[in-house]
């Protein structure tokens, strides 16, 4: 398949399934492996391709391709998915944080005298001045403006920090927990998916330009 028999119309995602198809495709499936797979995960996708109106025969064949496009990372990236691990965990590591996003610096600083000075807590000051809603669930830190997670990355749970300047805000921040991810079952997954995106966008470009 070369670049000109491609519709330049053709989604990224299509050609991805093409290219994983291929790479797959020799890969061998026993009912075992399918059976164990499908006791670890198919219960929250039976359920979602049940919502779909996809029937068994439909769900036999995403298992077999799950199984398959599985042992397919783990023989391309197995080795060295610890140490990509430890690459990632900078921002994989997730916090809690509170945050109150203001627009003026004089105000700003006058709240972060209060909650340091103990006048009023920073939940309080949070409701009453925070112009921004922010989600009390983890985050992790690649999924945060730059400066706040360098801030928190070397931070203890309870540090506030002066007002500072993130992208059109300025963000009094309070540490609250720091939750360190694990190399368990569920994150392994997780950097296979993204090593394998990685892969199908690598093959995209040289296959498609």
């Amino acid at each position: 398949m070369t670049q000109s028999q491609v519709p330049p119309q053709i989604p990224p995602q299509i050609l991805h399934r093409l290219i994983l198809d291929q790479a797959i495709a020799e890969i061998e499936c026993t009912a075992q492996e399918r059976e164990q797979l499908q006791q670890q995960v198919a219960p929250e996708q039976s359920q979602q391709l049940r919502q779909e109106g996809v029937g068994a025969a439909e769900l036999a064949d995403w298992l077999e391709r799950e199984v398959r496009t599985r042992k397919f990372q783990r023989r391309q990236w197995g080795k060295t998915l610890t140490s990509y691990f430890l690459q990632r965990k900078d921002q994989l590591d997730r916090v809690v944080c509170s945050l109150i996003y203001l627009r003026e610096l004089a105000v700003a600083q006058e709240l972060y005298f209060r909650i340091v000075e103990g006048e009023q807590s920073f939940a309080e000051l949070a409701t009453l001045y925070s112009q921004q809603a922010h989600p009390a669930e983890p985050v992790a830190l690649g999924d945060l403006p730059p400066q706040l997670a360098r801030m928190f990355y070397g931070g203890r749970p309870g540090q506030i920090w002066a007002p500072t300047v993130i992208n059109q805000w300025i963000v009094i921040a309070r540490l609250e927990a720091h939750l360190p991810v694990r190399l368990d079952e569920a994150m392994q997954q997780q950097l296979y998916n993204e090593r394998l995106e990685q892969w199908l966008n690598r093959q995209l470009k040289q296959r498609f330009g």
